[in-house]
């Protein structure tokens, strides 16, 4: 019974420290679906503006996201040493460094917007996309510094402070949403325009949120040693293959997409639709990945590879758990979920079989999304980016054009080749994280202060 009763306690804490950043998950994606449904008010054009701009934005973000996520694998490990100036030197290097890559988004402008003609030939839609996506690109400094103080706070385990900020940002931004799209009174009427910017200020909020909050559990005496060289080139040693990752996966799926694509509209609606009704899992998936993360890089920090593999099986069993339950909604109610996304009946149909074999699919993903997130906790992302080039693409997409024109098994296809190889890397991460953890080794950095460096 004490037995038990320790375990339930043990689980306990992971929950307590995983729905917190779940719900704030949960929050902007309803903060997407309202922006569909407010932007969707001035029409198709403005929808597939918004659409365009977005595919565009988030295909350079992806990269630098996973760059500045190495973030979550070096400071719990600093919080656990409890080296003040550590983290304080990490934390400003950190806060410098993504401010300086979000101001350089803003010169990528003419060469989005030059691509963005390519994509599109409607001038009104072309119009409103490079509008929404100059402010976006001119806003990127709140949303690539909202990337490392959102991990900064999780390795402090503030995970509340998380959700309720995500709570407010998500509200300042459908207020901004009403004013400045449809301009109530005397506020402009902005469009897609009024979109963007409300966007960008609802980050900036988040940003200033996690400044002000941030000093009061981040205490230096640090005087000259505000920047330190030495530990930009130990973070990019962890955060360069972990940009590399997401840019191959990126990649994978534009092809992935595009095999879909050559089947005609109706797959690709059949394809989108579920896809939508699955981020929810996906997201509950992540965020439970980005606590296993910051949980074993505290106990390698700590010394205790022992807590790091418990903390991640115990992942792996929720994981599942929630999966399974998520699975099994897929299979027996899919007619209604799609429904909820379209009345085309023929798309009803075929969403609902993608929709059945997706709750297939949710097994082998939660496996392979705790132990990814373990093994990037022991900070092995170079392993990571070189197994996921050479699986990506030369099993998922061969398995993904088999599965669709040599099997003809059309959207089915595609995903049984995916979810082939999700199972694969599953296994070849479990056995990684099982070897790896107990020879894991903290990641150390030395406060030197910015005039030691520059004599060396």
């Amino acid at each position: 019974m004490k037995n038990i009763s320790h375990r339930f306690v043990e689980y306990r804490r992971l929950f307590s420290l995983a729905i917190p950043v779940m719900t704030g998950f949960l929050a902007f994606h309803v903060l997407g679906i309202i922006d569909v449904v407010m932007v969707g008010r001035l029409g198709p054009e403005a929808l597939a503006a918004v659409g365009l701009a977005n595919t565009l934005f988030f295909f350079v973000l992806a990269p630098v996201e996973g760059f500045l996520g190495a973030t979550l694998i070096l400071l719990p490990a600093m919080v656990a040493r409890k080296s003040e100036k550590e983290i304080a030197q990490a934390s400003s290097t950190l806060t410098i460094v993504s401010g300086v890559v979000g101001v350089l988004f803003l010169f990528l402008y003419p060469l989005l917007s030059f691509y963005l003609g390519t994509m599109s030939s409607d001038p009104v839609v072309l119009r409103m996309a490079r509008s929404y996506l100059f402010i976006r690109l001119g806003g990127a400094i709140f949303s690539t510094m909202g990337i490392v103080w959102w991990r900064i706070f999780l390795a402090f385990e503030k995970n509340f402070l998380i959700a309720v900020f995500s709570y407010l940002v998500v509200g300042i931004n459908i207020l901004g949403n009403w004013l400045f799209i449809f301009g109530p009174g005397p506020f402009p009427a902005l469009g897609v325009g009024g979109a963007a910017g409300a966007t960008v200020f609802a980050q900036g909020v988040n940003v200033g949120l996690f400044l002000i909050f941030g000093r009061r559990f981040i205490h230096s005496s640090l005087k000259k040693s505000w920047f330190s060289w030495s530990f930009l080139k130990e973070f990019a040693h962890i955060g360069w293959p972990m940009g590399a990752t997401y840019l191959i996966e990126i990649l994978a799926w534009t092809v992935f997409v595009s095999i879909i694509a050559r089947l005609g509209t109706a797959a690709v609606a059949t394809h989108e639709i579920a896809l939508k009704i699955k981020d929810l899992s996906l997201l509950l998936g992540i965020a439970l990945a980005s606590v296993i993360t910051q949980q074993v890089s505290f106990f390698i920090g700590q010394q205790n590879p022992g807590e790091a593999r418990r903390v991640t099986r115990q992942g792996v069993q929720i994981n599942m758990i929630m999966m399974g339950i998520i699975g099994v909604i897929y299979w027996f109610f899919p007619e209604d979920l799609v429904r909820l996304v379209s009345q085309d009946e023929t798309l009803i149909v075929s969403g609902s079989r993608l929709l059945r074999f997706m709750a297939l699919y949710q097994i082998v993903d939660g496996l392979f999304i705790a132990y990814r997130a373990g093994l990037e906790g022991l900070g092995k992302t170079k392993l990571i980016r070189n197994i996921s080039l050479v699986i990506d693409y030369l099993l998922w997409l061969p398995l993904a054009w088999l599965g669709t024109f040599v099997f003809k098994w059309g959207v089915i296809g595609a995903w049984f080749g995916l979810t082939v190889t999700v199972a694969v890397l599953s296994a070849i991460f479990y056995r990684l994280f099982s070897q790896e953890v107990h020879r894991a080794k903290p990641l150390e950095h030395h406060v030197v202060s910015t005039a030691d460096e520059e004599i060396r």
